[in-house]
C-alpha cells in the first residue's frame, strides 16, 4: 500500500547488514526504554517479545515505531500513523528488533565477537556526532543521546549487532554467481508472453445524486477517518544565529608580530628553481649525456639516445632538491645560473645531469609587508574559534535545560514561530505559506524530537548557520472539522456508493465469463456505462522497463492461471476492472540461448544471496527461540492507530 514503507525493507541482505533503520544512528532514531518501563495503559512494564535470553519492552517498540514513522514521513509527508501501521510498519519494526537480538546471541554462541575499540571507531565515524569543526565532538554525542532518550549502552548494543551481522551475513549473502542450469527456468519465465482482455467498470455513472444527510456522512467519516485525516503538525519556535551574530575579538599588533616572529622562515628571502634532469645509472653514460647537452643537444634527446627519459621538476627550494638528490648536488645546482647544465652529480639514485630551467627569487618580506596577510589569517581563526565557543555555550545552555526564551534573551536573538506545519514545511490551510528552503534540516529534526518545550540545537548551513529551537505544540493527526470537509465527504460518499454497484457489475461479468461467455459478450450483456473489452498483454521481461510502474491490470494478468478471469478494484472508489487471461506462451528453458541465460544469471545472484540470509535469519531465531506476546502487540497496534478504548 505504501511504497515508502516497503522500500525501507526491500532487500533482505541490505536489511540484515544495515539493520534497516533499527541501528543506523544517522537516522536519529530515539531508542526508548529497552526494559519496557514506558507507560502503556495497564501494561506499563510488559514485554512484547522474548528473544532467547533478551526481552523487547513495549516502550522500546513503541518509540521505534514512532520514529520509523517519522523517517518514512520524510518521503511521504501526508502519511498518517494509522496508514503506516496498517501497511506493516509496526510488524516490520518488531521483526527487525527480533532479528537483531537473535543474530547477536546466535553469532556470540558461534564464537563471533566485537571489540570495544571497533565500536568506538564506528561511533567516531557517525556524522550525527560531528561538531562544528566536522570531527567527533563529545558534547554533541552526549547531547544527541540526551535528546533522543538513548543511553550509550543502548547505542553500543545496536552497533555491536550491526557489526556481528556484517561478520556473519555478508559472506553468506554475497553469492558471486548462479549456475546457468539454475538460471534457465528464470530466463524462460522472463520470456513468457501473455495476452488477455480487460474492461473497466467506472463507479461515477452509478453514483447517487442525492444527499444522504449529516448522520450518514458522519458515519462515513468514522469508517474512512484515515482518508480524511490531516497528518500530525507541529508549531516550531526557533532563533537563528550565524557567524555575523557572533562578536569576534579584534586582531592586535602584538598578535601579528608574534605570528611573524614564530614563522620567520616563511617571510625570509627565498629562491626556488625548476630543473630538467635525467638520472643515469653509471658515470660514463652521464658524462656522455652532459657533453651532448653542452654541445647543443636537448636534454630530452640526449637522454632518449641513451635509452633513458628526462623529466622536469616543480619549483623546488634548495632543501627540497637536496631531499631528492644530495646536499652537495643541491649546493652545486643552486650555484649555477639559469640555462646552465649541471653535472653529472652523484645522488642516492645514480648520476644526475640537470639543466636549470627557471629561477624564481622571492625577496624577504618585512613585518609591514606581511601584516595584511597575517591579520586576515588571524581574523579568520578568531572567527572560527568565536563561532565554536558561541555554539558550545548555546549547547551547554540547552544541556542544562534552559528554555528557548531564556537562551534567545541572553543572546538577543529574535524568536520566530511557524504555523502548524507538516514535515514538508507546508501548512494545509495556508497553501501560499512557504518556509525558507534552508530551514529544511531544522524542520526535519523538529519532527524527530519527541517532547514539547525542550530547547534543542540544529545545523541549518554546515559550519555557517545554526538554530536553537523547541516544539511549541504538537497538533495530533485528525480529520478537519466536519463542516469544513462536508463537501468532500459528500463527493467521496457518492463515489463509494457507486463503487459498490460497479463491484457487483464487475463480479457479474466475471461470473458470466466463467460460465462460458467471452469477455466481450459478457460486457455487452451487462448494460450501458461499461467500457468495451480491450486487449492487454506483453512479455514479462517488459514489465517495469526503464523504471516505469507496472499497470495494476498487467501485474494481475501475469499472476493468473490460463483461462481464468479476475476482478480488480481501482483505488479511490473510481471503479473496477475485469481481466481475462486468454493466452500464455513460455519457451522451453533448454532452448534459450546461453548469452541470454548468462545475462539473467548475473542479477539472480543477489536474490539467491538474500534467500540464504533469510534462511540464516530463520535459523538464528529458531535456535535462540522467539516468543511474541500477541495480545500486547495488538493493544499497541490499536493504540498507535487510535482504535484502543479510552480505558485501555
Amino acid at each position: 500500500m505504501i511504497t515508502a514503507i516497503r522500500a525501507m525493507f526491500s532487500s533482505t541482505i541490505g536489511k540484515i547488514l544495515a539493520l534497516g533503520f533499527v541501528v543506523l544512528v544517522g537516522l536519529a532514531f530515539a531508542l526508548g526504554d529497552v526494559t519496557g518501563n514506558s507507560s502503556f495503559g495497564g501494561i506499563g512494564g510488559a514485554n512484547v517479545a522474548k528473544v532467547g535470553s533478551e526481552q523487547i519492552g513495549i516502550g522500546e517498540l513503541r518509540d521505534r515505531v514512532r520514529l520509523a514513522y517519522n523517517q518514512a514521513r520524510q518521503d511521504r509527508p501526508d502519511m498518517t500513523m494509522t496508514a503506516f501501521v496498517e501497511s506493516g510498519g509496526l510488524d516490520q519494526v518488531l521483526d527487525q528488533l527480533v532479528e537483531g537480538l537473535a543474530f547477536d546471541q546466535f553469532a556470540t554462541d558461534m564464537g563471533f565477537g566485537v571489540s570495544k575499540r571497533l565500536v568506538d571507531g564506528r561511533i567516531a565515524d557517525i556524522p550525527a556526532f560531528a561538531g562544528v569543526a566536522g570531527s567527533f565532538d563529545q558534547k554533541v554525542f552526549e547531547n544527541f543521546l540526551r535528546q533522543n532518550g538513548l543511553t550509550e549502552t543502548q547505542l553500543r548494543r545496536d552497533l555491536r549487532q550491526q557489526l556481528l551481522l556484517q561478520q556473519l551475513a555478508a559472506p553468506i549473502g554475497m553469492m558471486p554467481q548462479v549456475a546457468p542450469g539454475m538460471a534457465q527456468p528464470y530466463a524462460a519465465l522472463l520470456l513468457e508472453q501473455r495476452r488477455g482482455l480487460a474492461t473497466f467498470v467506472p463507479s461515477s455513472p452509478f453514483a447517487p445524486t442525492a444527499d444522504p444527510g449529516d448522520a450518514a456522512l458522519r458515519t462515513f467519516l468514522t469508517q474512512n477517518a484515515v482518508k480524511f485525516t490531516v497528518p500530525e503538525r507541529r508549531i516550531v519556535q526557533y532563533a537563528l544565529f550565524d557567524r555575523s551574530a557572533v562578536p569576534v575579538p579584534a586582531v592586535t599588533d602584538a598578535e601579528i608580530a608574534k605570528v611573524f616572529k614564530d614563522n620567520a622562515p616563511q617571510y625570509a628571502a627565498s629562491e626556488t628553481r625548476r630543473f630538467a634532469q635525467v638520472i643515469v645509472p653509471d658515470q660514463a653514460t652521464a658524462n656522455g649525456i652532459a657533453a651532448k647537452v653542452r654541445g647543443g643537444t636537448s636534454l630530452a634527446a640526449a637522454a632518449q639516445a641513451a635509452g633513458l627519459s628526462a623529466s622536469t621538476t616543480g619549483d623546488l627550494t634548495q632543501s627540497a632538491y637536496a631531499a631528492t638528490s644530495s646536499a652537495a648536488a643541491a649546493k652545486t645546482a643552486f650555484a649555477a645560473k639559469q640555462g646552465d647544465v649541471v653535472g653529472p652529480l652523484q645522488t642516492g639514485l645514480g648520476w644526475a645531469v640537470a639543466r636549470v630551467e627557471n629561477v624564481t627569487a622571492k625577496p624577504a618580506r618585512s613585518l609591514a609587508d606581511a601584516t595584511p596577510e597575517i591579520r586576515t589569517e588571524i581574523g579568520k581563526n578568531k572567527a572560527n574559534e568565536a563561532i565554536v565557543d558561541y555554539y558550545n555555550a548555546v549547547q551547554d545552555a540547552v544541556n542544562s535545560g534552559a528554555s528557548i526564551e531564556e537562551i534567545a534573551a541572553d543572546r538577543k536573538l529574535p524568536i520566530q514561530t511557524t504555523p502548524a506545519i507538516l514535515p514538508s514545511g507546508r501548512v494545509p490551510d495556508q497553501p501560499s505559506f512557504a518556509l525558507p528552503p534552508e530551514l529544511a534540516p531544522l524542520i526535519s529534526q523538529a519532527f524527530q524530537a519527541a517532547a514539547e518545550g525542550e530547547s534543542q540545537l540544529a545545523t541549518v548551513v554546515e559550519n555557517q548557520k545554526f538554530a536553537v529551537y523547541s516544539i511549541k505544540s504538537i497538533v495530533a493527526a485528525a480529520p478537519p472539522p466536519f463542516a469544513q470537509i462536508r463537501g468532500d465527504l459528500l463527493s467521496e460518499w457518492r463515489f463509494a456508493q457507486g463503487q459498490k454497484v460497479a463491484r457487483d457489475k464487475a463480479r457479474a461479468i466475471a461470473k458470466a465469463v466463467e460460465g462460458g461467455k467471452s469477455l466481450t459478450e459478457a460486457v455487452a450483456a451487462a448494460g450501458p456505462n461499461i467500457g468495451s473489452a480491450q486487449a492487454i498483454g506483453g512479455r514479462r521481461a517488459e514489465l517495469g522497463a526503464n523504471g516505469q510502474p507496472v499497470p495494476p491490470e498487467l501485474a494481475l494478468l501475469f499472476s493468473m492461471a490460463k483461462g481464468s478471469v479476475k476482478t480488480l478494484e481501482i483505488p479511490g472508489n473510481r471503479g473496477w476492472m475485469v481481466i481475462a487471461l486468454t493466452d500464455l506462451a513460455r519457451p522451453d528453458p533448454k532452448t534459450i540461448e546461453p548469452a541470454r541465460v548468462a545475462a539473467i544469471a548475473q542479477p539472480l545472484a543477489p536474490a539467491f544471496g538474500n534467500e540464504l540470509v533469510d534462511q540464516l535469519t530463520a535459523e538464528a531465531k529458531r535456535r535462540v527461540g522467539v516468543t511474541i506476546n500477541k495480545k500486547i502487540l495488538e493493544q499497541l497496534r490499536r493504540e498507535l492507530t487510535g482504535t484502543a478504548p479510552v480505558a485501555e
